[in-house]
């Protein structure tokens, strides 16, 4: 994991919230309130950009990474038709012994500026080989 990669954008977009998107979501949660369900987490932020954004920003050697945790903030649902801005980026990259820590993080903003949702991805690549 590159430790020069902290503070690094690794992907800024505007996003429209489709129907179709929610619809597929939804159909795949299959309960009975996966239509509001699916407007809570339209996207994983370590993949807007690109399936690659978040190992290919962080340098993560995939044959020693772990998933280590994901965060989420609403401030509210997304709106179906709407437009938002994403913004992905490290917010830190530490060692703690052996194992390296990346935390990526996504800001979804309105049209107006307001934040929607903040995501908050940690990822471990485990020390040695």
């Amino acid at each position: 994991m590159r430790e020069d990669a902290k503070g690094s954008t690794l992907a800024e977009e505007d996003l429209t919230v489709s129907d179709a998107t929610l619809s597929a979501l939804g159909g795949a949660l299959g309960t009975a309130s996966a239509g509001e369900t699916a407007t809570l987490v339209p996207w994983f932020a370590a993949t807007v950009g690109g399936e690659s954004t978040a190992v290919e920003g962080l340098g993560l050697d995939l044959s020693r990474a772990l998933l280590a945790g994901i965060g989420y903030e609403w401030e509210r649902p997304f709106v179906p038709g709407e437009t938002v801005h994403v913004r992905v980026a490290v917010e830190d990259v530490f060692t703690k012994g052996s194992n390296q820590f990346g935390v990526v993080v996504a800001e979804f903003t309105d049209t107006a500026g307001a934040v929607v949702q903040r995501q908050s991805i940690t990822f471990i690549e485990r020390g040695g080989k």
